[in-house]
């Protein structure tokens, strides 16, 4: 638990969040959690197949780094919407420049976000909420990952470019996942998402 949380953390938090309480809750829950506008949002367990698929993306957009410009690629962290109101999300992927480990990462350091959307649960989230919260953060592109029954698990990759303060659909990937910027990524479906 972070020091000065209270020992019965759970009965003080207060319907709308700062940051300041936010720095108080203990890092297990944060890690269990979305802020939205100050409200926190419960985040769903995911599948297997889910955390299967997001590090395999991100294992093969960390062998595709380049020493410059410096980017870093990590999975389920904070990344810092907004102060006031606190806003953060916990995209799935983030590729974001590099940092120190005890920084702060802000959607301005941020330049591509996963999400892998689990269609029972993240749908309208992912698709229509996250999307908007990251255009209008200046993430410049943003991978929504949809996942299906299907053998190889994934149903297709929506990649969207930022212009002009909002996504753009530029290409809907179908058996692979190619990518030129800002890391070269090209993997076939069934390797990202089989047993």
């Amino acid at each position: 638990m972070t020091s000065g949380a209270p020992s019965d953390w759970y009965r003080w938090i207060p319907e709308q969040i700062s940051a300041r309480d936010y720095e108080l809750l203990p890092e297990d829950f944060c890690r269990t959690i979305e802020v939205v506008d100050g409200h926190i949002v419960k985040c769903e367990s995911p599948s297997r197949l889910h955390n299967r698929v997001a590090r395999r993306i991100a294992t093969h957009m960390e062998a595709g780094r380049k020493p410059e410009p410096c980017l870093m690629v990590d999975t389920d962290v904070d990344v810092r919407i907004s102060d006031v109101p606190l806003s953060l999300r916990r995209p799935d992927v983030i590729v974001y420049r590099c940092l120190d480990d005890d920084a702060k990462l802000y959607a301005g350091d941020t330049v591509l976000v996963v999400e892998v959307v689990s269609p029972d649960s993240s749908f309208h989230t992912d698709t229509v909420e996250k999307k908007a919260a990251y255009a209008a953060a200046g993430i410049p592109v943003y991978l929504i990952v949809f996942l299906t029954e299907a053998a190889d698990g994934i149903e297709l990759i929506e990649e969207y470019r930022l212009s002009e303060g909002r996504y753009h659909l530029v290409c809907l990937h179908t058996r692979r996942l190619t990518v030129d910027s800002p890391i070269p990524v090209d993997i076939a479906f069934g390797d990202l998402a089989s047993g």
